[in-house]
């Protein structure tokens, strides 16, 4: 820790836990992209978003600034930590999203399933 921040100076940490704050900070840090789902990281530091086109943006929060910048499909890479993304920007670097998994990047952007009843079994005896 910093000497400032053991102080009680600075600002606090911004970090990202919900899809609705991937989606707020993607739209401060990038104006015209309209995101409506996202993926986190596990740790929080790290969202990727996705508009109604299928594109995709990066948000990473550092200190209390978030980051973003558009990314592609090819430029994610699955590896044993999750999900690496390799933005070719100096800035942001690779950028890993902790704990996700090839079907967390399926699902992305996917209208959530309906919920279904649950099936009632009926036995019925056979005609003699």
């Amino acid at each position: 820790m910093r000497l400032g921040r053991l102080l009680g100076f600075g600002r606090e940490e911004r970090l990202i836990h919900t899809v609705d704050e991937a989606i707020e900070a993607v739209a401060e840090a990038l104006p015209g992209f309209v995101a409506f789902d996202a993926a986190i990281g596990d740790d929080g530091r790290a969202a990727l978003t996705i508009d109604g086109k299928g594109q995709l943006a990066l948000v990473v929060a550092r200190g209390s600034r978030v980051r973003a910048r558009r990314v592609q499909w090819p430029m994610l890479r699955l590896i044993d930590g999750g999900v690496l993304i390799e933005t070719r920007d100096r800035r942001l670097g690779a950028v890993v999203l902790n704990r996700l998994t090839a079907v967390d990047m399926r699902r992305l952007g996917m209208p959530p399933l309906p919920k279904r009843e649950p099936a009632e079994l009926v036995y019925e005896p056979a005609a003699a």
